[in-house]
């Protein structure tokens, strides 16, 4: 079992520091306010214990789920799942702010999966997580956005 405390409580921080609003992309369509939406999404949709359709057949969980707790990373531009759009804000405050705003959500989120012992989110690729998968999950999301702008080496 991995200890994902010191990604999401250190070295995110870290990483996020020389990020700037018109840093440019790699790939995709996202700007780099778009994309610290975007994660502040999914690390809120993580926690919100929502039920929701699966988007793959349920035949396919096991191989998927066996992909995510592997160390190969998303693709390049793989979509998103349409929950998002109700947790994506498009209000894009100033930059610093906004970033500010991304590692309180990723602190909280660090300690619910940590300390509940009943967490659990549904991911419409994924199926139904538990804490460890769904801190997998984040983790592998945020290297890819990250990975994205070149904030980290591409795997």
């Amino acid at each position: 079992m991995m200890n994902y405390t010191p990604f999401f409580t250190a070295e995110v921080p870290h990483l996020l520091k020389p990020l700037k609003a018109d840093t440019p992309r790699l790939w995709g369509t996202m700007t780099a306010p778009q994309m610290l939406d975007h994660v502040q999404a999914g690390t809120s949709l993580f926690m919100a214990k929502r039920m929701m359709p699966l988007v793959v057949l349920e035949e396919k969980l096991d191989r998927l789920k066996a992909f995510l707790m592997s160390d190969k990373p998303f693709m390049e531009s793989a979509p998103k799942p349409e929950q998002y759009l109700e947790f994506e804000t498009k209000i894009f405050p100033e930059f610093d702010a906004q970033k500010e705003a991304f590692l309180k959500v990723l602190a909280t989120f660090d300690h619910v999966t940590r300390t509940d012992a009943d967490f659990w989110c549904f991911h419409p690729s994924f199926g139904r997580l538990n804490a460890e998968e769904t801190r997998q999950l984040q983790y592998k999301h945020i290297r890819h956005h990250f990975q994205q702008f070149g904030l980290m080496p591409r795997q």
